[in-house]
C-alpha cells in the first residue's frame, strides 16, 4: 500500500482520530460529523485519485451520483473531493431519512463537502430497487450531463444497490469511483477514519476490451469501415484511457471517409490516426499497430495523390492513379464478398481509363465531346468489327453525339487506339457490361448478384486493360500502396489459444 496517498493528519486530527478508536460504534458516527469530518473533507479533496490513469490526472467531473446507504461518510468525503455543480444521491428511505447527532444527513453531506445543498438532488428506491437506480442514473444523465463528466460512486449502499449503480456506470461509459480505505476498525467493522482515500474502480473494459476490440477489427477487415468506427467510438466513450480506441475510430473513419471518395476528409482522419499510433503507441502496447503503421504510410502517400487531382487531367501519368484506385477497391470489394460492388468498381475503372486514354490522346471531353476531332482519322470498317465485337449480331452504327458512355468510348478507343485496348479485351468487356447491367444496382425488376468467379474473371482483364499505360510492375506498385491495412484475428488467435 505504500503507493497509495493518504491524508498526513496534523495533530489535532490525530487526537479526534485516536479519541474516535475508542468509541462503541453508535457514537462514532456523532463525533465523525461533529469534530473530524470537515476539516478532514478539506484534506481528502487535495489527494489524487488512485488509480487514475495520465489522461484523467489532475481533472474532476463536474457531476456526481452516490449510493448513500447507513454509512455517509464515503458519500460526504467523495462530493467534497469532487466539489460537483450537481449531485445525485440515491438512498432508502431510511437512509435519505436519517439524522447524525441531529443534523439531516444530506445538510450534513453538504456541509462536509462543502458544497451548497440545493445542488444535492436525492431519488428514494426501495431495498431491491435495481430497477429504480437504473432509471435514476439513466435520467439524471438524460438532464444534460455529459457521461465523461460524471462519476459515479457506489461505496455507501449495500451491495445490490452498489452494483445496479455501477451496472449503470459502466453501460453509460461513466467512470466509477470509490472511497476506499488502508486500515480497517476490526471491532466495530468500519474503516478507521482518516485512512480513507478516493480511487477509480478498474474499468472491466481494461481487461475484457479484447471481446470489443474482436468486432472492431472484424468490422474493419470485412470494410465495414462505419460499422468499425461506430464500434471504435463507442469503446472510447467507456475506456477511462480511451486513446487506443480513438486511433481506431480515426483509422476506421479515414478509410471510411477514402471508400466514400472524400479524399480530403480521408486526408485529415488517417492523419491524425497516425499522428496518434506515432506518440501512444509504444506507451500503450498496443499490438495491432506495428503492422498498420508502415501500410498507413504508404496510403497516406497515394491518398495526397488523389486528393491532388485535378478535374482534368493534362496527362495520363496524372490520372491514372484514380483509375487505379477504382481496380484496388474493386479487389478489396471481392475479398469482401461483395460482388455487386466490384463488378460496379471495375466497369467505372475501365470507362476512366477510357476516358482519360480519349481525353489526353484525342482531346475529347467526356461530357461534351468534339468529334471532329477524331472522324477523319476513324477507321469505319474497324469501328464497325469492334460494335459487333462489343454489342453482338445487334449491333447498328450511330452517329457520333452525345457525351461518352461506356460503350462508345470502347468502340473508339479500341478503333483509334488497339494499343490501348484490344480486340482480345472487347468480348470481355461485353460481358463485364452485362453483369453489371443485371445486378441490383442496375437494370431489370428481379436482381441477381454476380458471383464471385465472374468478379474474379474479370478482374485480370481490367488490370492488363489498366497496366497497358504504365507496365505491370509500376501498376504491381500502385495497387499494393492502395491496399488497406489488416488487423489481427482475435477469434482465430482465442480459439487457437483455448484449443486443447
Amino acid at each position: 500500500m505504500t503507493d497509495i496517498a493518504q491524508v498526513s493528519l496534523p495533530a489535532e486530527l490525530k487526537a479526534v482520530q485516536q479519541h474516535w478508536r475508542g468509541l462503541p460504534r453508535t457514537e462514532q458516527d456523532a463525533l465523525y460529523a461533529k469534530e473530524f469530518a470537515a476539516p478532514f473533507a478539506k484534506l481528502f479533496a487535495d489527494l489524487p485519485l488512485h488509480g487514475a490513469p495520465a489522461s484523467m490526472a489532475g481533472k474532476k467531473p463536474r457531476f456526481l451520483v452516490s449510493i448513500l446507504g447507513l454509512s455517509w461518510q464515503p458519500v460526504a468525503l467523495m462530493a467534497a473531493w469532487c466539489r460537483p455543480e450537481r449531485m445525485l444521491v440515491i438512498g432508502t428511505e431510511e437512509s435519505l431519512g436519517a439524522t447524525v447527532a441531529g443534523e439531516g444527513v444530506l445538510s450534513l453531506i453538504a456541509r462536509v463537502a462543502g458544497i451548497d445543498r440545493d445542488a444535492i438532488e436525492s431519488t428514494r428506491v426501495p431495498d431491491s430497487g435495481e430497477t429504480d437506480i437504473y432509471r435514476a442514473v439513466r435520467d439524471f444523465l438524460r438532464s444534460g450531463v455529459p457521461h465523461r463528466e460524471v462519476f459515479i460512486d457506489p461505496t455507501g449502499g449495500k451491495k445490490s444497490m452498489s452494483a445496479s449503480a455501477a451496472l449503470a456506470g459502466f453501460l453509460a461509459g461513466t467512470p466509477l469511483v470509490y472511497v476506499d480505505y488502508t486500515q480497517y476498525h476490526e471491532k466495530n467493522r468500519i474503516p478507521i477514519a482518516g485512512t480513507e482515500y478516493p480511487r477509480l474502480l478498474t474499468n472491466p473494459l481494461e481487461v475484457l476490451g479484447d471481446l470489443e476490440l474482436r468486432d472492431i477489427f472484424a468490422a474493419f477487415n470485412r470494410s465495414d469501415f462505419e460499422e468499425a468506427e461506430r464500434l471504435a467510438r463507442r469503446l472510447s466513450e467507456r475506456l477511462y484511457e480511451p486513446r487506443e480506441a480513438q486511433a481506431l475510430t480515426e483509422l476506421a473513419g479515414g478509410y471510411a471517409a477514402w471508400d466514400r471518395f472524400n479524399f480530403e476528409k480521408a486526408r485529415e482522419r488517417l492523419t491524425e490516426a497516425k499522428r496518434i499510433l506515432a506518440a501512444f503507441t509504444n506507451s500503450g502496447n498496443w499490438g495491432w499497430a506495428g503492422n498498420v503503421r508502415d501500410t498507413l504510410a504508404a496510403n497516406l502517400q497515394s491518398l495526397n495523390t488523389v486528393a491532388g487531382l485535378p478535374q482534368k487531367p493534362t496527362s495520363i501519368e496524372e490520372g491514372l492513379p484514380l483509375v487505379i484506385w477504382y481496380v484496388a477497391k474493386a479487389q478489396r470489394m471481392m475479398d469482401a464478398e461483395k460482388t455487386s460492388l466490384a463488378v460496379l468498381l471495375l466497369y467505372a475503372a475501365v470507362e476512366r481509363y477510357m476516358g482519360l486514354c480519349l481525353r489526353i490522346e484525342y482531346s475529347l471531353d467526356d461530357k461534351q465531346p468534339d468529334y471532329s476531332y477524331v472522324k477523319e482519322k476513324i477507321d469505319w470498317k474497324r469501328f464497325d468489327e469492334v460494335g459487333k465485337a462489343l454489342i453482338g449480331k445487334n449491333y447498328t452504327r450511330r452517329e457520333l453525339n452525345g457525351p461518352l458512355m461506356f460503350t462508345i468510348s470502347a468502340q473508339l478507343l479500341a478503333t483509334l487506339a488497339p494499343h490501348r485496348l484490344d480486340g482480345a479485351d472487347l468480348g470481355l468487356l461485353n460481358g463485364l457490361s452485362n453483369t453489371r447491367n443485371k445486378c441490383e444496382y442496375e437494370h431489370g425488376f428481379l436482381p441477381r448478384a454476380p458471383k464471385k468467379e465472374d468478379v474474379q474473371h474479370y478482374l485480370p482483364v481490367v488490370k492488363r486493360i489498366v497496366e497497358r499505360c504504365c507496365g505491370q510492375p509500376q501498376l504491381d506498385d500502385m495497387l499494393a500502396r492502395y491496399c488497406f491495412p489488416k488487423l489481427p484475428n482475435l477469434a482465430a488467435e482465442s480459439s487457437t489459444a483455448t484449443a486443447p
